[in-house]
């Protein structure tokens, strides 16, 4: 059982539930995308369990953010490491900042646009 005041857990839980509702999986999905049982990911998200370190890095791969992203030792997600459309999802459905604020009507078309220009490519 894990110690409620652990900070990194409490983390853990919030940024893997942000996850896995900006890929718009419920849990039971998300659970069996990751090949884990559905009640196992529940008490992650919950804070009741912690995964090992095979699962933590098979989630961290799945989701394309790094191991300290989702211990809270970093604060930002690698874009770089996020496939194109899944980084357009993420921009276009408000999840990420520059500068602390949300890109406007034209930073969103711009990064559409750009996107489209780079899926069409490596077609």
């Amino acid at each position: 059982m894990l110690n409620e005041n652990d900070n990194r857990q409490s983390t853990f839980s919030v940024r893997l539930r942000m996850l896995r509702e900006h890929q718009e999986f419920s849990q039971k999905e998300a659970a069996k995308q990751l090949r884990i049982r559905p009640d196992t990911y529940g008490h992650y998200e919950r804070g009741l369990r912690e995964p090992d370190f095979q699962t933590l890095k098979h989630i961290a791969n799945f989701f394309h953010v790094s191991i300290d992203y989702l211990l809270d030792n970093e604060d930002d997600i690698d874009l770089e490491a996020m496939p194109i459309l899944d980084f357009y999802n993420f921009v276009m459905n408000g999840k990420y900042t520059i500068d602390s604020t949300f890109p406007g009507k034209d930073e969103k078309k711009l990064i559409a646009d750009i996107a489209r220009l780079i899926h069409s490519h490596n077609k």
